[in-house]
């Protein structure tokens, strides 16, 4: 048993550095092997080799292959008696079906796993599945209960001192405001993320969240900060690589500019031309 094991932790140690490579077929074929290894000896690992697998098809878009390893790990850890471990198959179901947009299964399995995170302290737990159940609420559009779960992890990540997750929640809490028209309250929640994520260095995220701070000003019939906020946006679009989306923004802005007056649409069409000769630099 314990040469089973220690076999089946190597082939994921491999399978991870494959990954790590970009090897992708390599990976998987590491990946499974691992499981088939583990599955020999019905080995500790097993669980842990299944979540994995269903890690790496998330992380390449193959969720259904992903959910049948999530089961399997679910099951095994039920089996064995390993909350924790059931638990973290569970969170990982929830997103899943969350990325499939079956809400009603995403609950289902987001709530199991924020009973046993919380039953057992687990605050990282604790936040990731109550960040998850609020996107899950605000996808069967209730809304108001989502942005009370998304505040629940918003609180854990800030106290935790989780940059990252913070700006995160903060941003999902904007979109989940601008859904419902509370464009005043979104602006909040999205200028928060901006902060954070200024402070983080996540400059395309950034540039995001600056869009959409510009598309709540254009829905409450501010043009000219509607127009400031895409101008920055593209802007860092541009500086970060991302032309394309600098050229949506720049189209977007030109279609606006009728909507200024004389003196401020020179000012834009002046930086506009800006941009554009960046673009063909």
């Amino acid at each position: 048993m314990e040469g089973e094991v220690v076999m089946a932790e190597e082939v994921l140690r491999k399978a991870r550095e494959l990954e790590e490579k970009g090897l992708h077929e390599e990976a998987e074929e590491k990946y499974l092997e691992a499981v088939k290894e583990a599955e020999k000896e019905g080995s500790a690992v097993l669980g842990e080799a299944y979540l994995e697998v269903g890690l790496f098809y998330t992380k390449h878009g193959e969720l259904e292959k992903a959910l049948d390893f999530y089961m399997k790990s679910l099951s095994f850890y039920e089996k064995g008696g390993n909350e924790e471990g059931a638990a973290d198959a569970a969170y990982n179901l929830c997103v899943s079906y969350l990325e499939l947009g079956d809400y009603d299964e995403a609950e289902k399995y987001g709530l199991r796993a924020i009973e046993t995170y919380l039953r057992k302290g687990l605050r990282e737990g604790v936040a990731d599945a109550a960040y998850a159940l609020g996107l899950v609420y605000v996808g069967k559009a209730e809304v108001e209960k989502g942005i009370g779960s998304l505040q629940e992890a918003l609180k854990i990540y800030s106290e935790d001192g989780n940059d990252d997750g913070v700006s995160s929640v903060l941003l999902d809490i904007g979109e989940a405001y601008y859904r419902v028209e509370e464009l005043d309250k979104a602006i909040e929640y999205y200028q928060k993320a901006a902060k954070i994520l200024e402070k983080t260095g996540d400059r395309l995220t950034s540039a995001y969240v600056t869009k959409r701070i510009g598309d709540a000003y254009g829905d409450k019939g501010d043009a000219c900060r509607m127009i400031n906020s895409y101008l920055k946006a593209a802007q860092t679009y541009i500086e970060e690589g991302e032309r394309d989306a600098a050229r949506e923004i720049i189209e977007e802005i030109e279609e606006s500019l009728w909507d200024l007056t004389r003196s401020t649409r020179r000012t834009v069409v002046k930086k506009l031309d800006e941009l554009k000769a960046l673009l063909e630099g």
